[in-house]
């Protein structure tokens, strides 16, 4: 009798969960990572080649200079160069993706695997012919380097980015760090590999580097086996039909095929092939590439917690609920700033993203203002710059926790961030405010004196946007700001 197989349960224990932070993945601007192992997502450096969001263009330009160098030092046979450059790919286990099962095991890209994707690029004709142009083609003609290599180089290239964006949520947060070395980071103004000390968080004497939710994928966008079989396959189906080859069979009916199984006995799948044939026919490589979407395809929340060891349900009406429960008033200022923070995240995610918490003194009293860069490709904060002619690269709010009406100074406080860099859009948060007439003159005040756009809610705004979100419907939510909007402007 054979005795089962005990499986070992991973402890699931998430970032969260640690620092005691009481907000689901959906009102997180970062992965909510599992501490005890690592989680099945990665890196995309075709997506952030594709975002227009200031962060994901200063991280691609990194990824490209980087790689540029790489190729332009094997091209040059400046091959101790290229050997340098790459020897400082290390294992990323302080980010908790990948492919790891159980305790995080780095297994993308460690010292002894740089050296071998240092050996692959140099023996590569795709990178010394020039046909290799970026990090993402890797996976399309290089052999041995992997979805999980790829995005473990790219975490790499831009760790200094990530690092930022870690230290900025930790403040936003209130999360306890520790001053660590940061690991190597690369620095295209110097070309080199550099480390620098952060403030970062520390379980288990590690320290921690969170990710974006809008930078990670489940699958990288570029497909050597989708190309092979979508592209490859059918471009080699039509030169036999053409042909009159011995591959072609003349079915019952008269018609001529060629199965892709044929071709694939004789063509088998390998990157060497798949080189040797967009050696040959570059036109069908461009063709693919051309097919790869130009706008971003987000992971959503309930995508990322299906990769999670023990998946959480999105408790929406929780987040409902809570905001009834926070008392009105200067005594839960912070409760419910700290509120408004994931209910926001959860709202306007994608496109709204990397949520900054600054602190003033205003009269002695400080004051919270949340700023999100504005990365929507889409719907009512794309159309407000597309359409409106409004620059707002960010999105400023400001939370009120007032039992009263809004007054002149509070919007004074929020068009006093405005400016022709930073954008002249923002939201202001309050309570409730009985005089709705009042409240809106105040907002087409501010337009016709040339100071920018006001958009205000209540508690009444942000459970309906809640609850339109609840149902995915990103249009419901772009309408919703949109009749707003027009009440301001009209």
């Amino acid at each position: 009798m054979k005795r089962k197989r005990k499986t070992q349960k991973i402890n699931s224990t998430r970032f969260s969960d640690y620092f005691k932070l009481g907000k689901s993945q959906a009102e997180l601007d970062f992965v909510d990572i599992p501490l005890q192992t690592d989680i099945s997502l990665f890196v995309d450096p075709y997506a952030l080649s594709i975002e227009n969001d200031l962060w994901f263009i200063e991280c691609n330009n990194l990824v490209v200079d980087y790689f540029q160098l790489v190729i332009n030092s094997i091209k040059a046979k400046e091959l101790q160069t290229a050997k340098v450059l790459l020897s400082n790919l290390h294992e990323p286990n302080d980010t908790h993706l990948g492919l790891s099962r159980g305790k995080p095991s780095g297994r993308g890209v460690g010292s002894v695997q740089a050296g071998a994707i240092y050996n692959q690029l140099k023996d590569s004709k795709a990178a010394l012919t020039g046909k290799l142009q970026d990090l993402s083609d890797c996976e399309l003609l290089i052999p041995g380097i992997s979805n999980d290599k790829i995005s473990d180089i790219t975490i790499n290239i831009i760790r200094s980015k990530l690092v930022e964006y870690t230290e900025t949520q930790c403040e936003l947060h209130n999360i306890e760090t520790r001053q660590v070395a940061s690991g190597l980071y690369w620095d295209a103004e110097t070309s080199k590999w550099r480390n620098r000390y952060a403030k970062l968080p520390v379980y288990n004497g590690r320290r921690i580097i969170l990710i974006p939710k809008a930078a990670v994928r489940v699958h990288l966008t570029t497909d050597y086996q989708y190309y092979y079989k979508h592209f490859v396959l059918e471009y080699l189906q039509a030169e036999h039909l053409n042909a009159g080859s011995s591959l072609v069979e003349v079915l019952k009916n008269g018609k001529r095929k060629v199965y892709k199984k044929t071709l694939e006995e004789q063509y088998p799948l390998s990157k060497e092939f798949l080189f040797e044939f967009s050696e040959e026919h570059p036109e069908v490589l461009e063709h693919y590439k051309e097919s790869l979407p130009k706008i971003p395809v987000y992971t959503t929340d309930e995508q990322i917690e299906r990769k999670q060891p023990e998946p959480r349900r999105i408790d929406f009406e929780k987040l409902l609920s809570d905001l009834d429960e926070i008392e009105k008033g200067t005594k839960s200022a912070n409760l419910f700033h700290d509120y408004i923070i994931g209910a926001l995240v959860f709202i306007f995610f994608p496109s709204l993203r990397n949520p900054v918490k600054e602190q003033k003194q205003n009269e002695g009293r400080k004051r919270v203002d949340i700023v999100f860069n504005n990365g929507s490709d889409r719907g009512f904060f794309f159309d407000l710059t597309a359409k409106h002619k409004i620059k707002c690269p960010y999105i400023f709010f400001e939370c009120k926790n007032y039992s009263t009406d809004l007054e002149n100074p509070e919007f004074d406080q929020l068009t006093g961030r405005f400016g022709d860099k930073k954008g002249n859009f923002g939201i202001l948060i309050c309570r409730k405010n009985e005089d709705k007439n009042l409240l809106l003159k105040r907002q087409k005040d501010i337009v016709n004196n040339s100071r920018g756009f006001v958009l205000v809610f209540d508690d009444t705004d942000i459970k309906n946007l809640i609850n339109i979100k609840a149902q995915q419907e990103q249009n419901g939510i772009d309408d919703y700001l949109d009749n707003l909007f027009r009440q301001v402007i009209m």
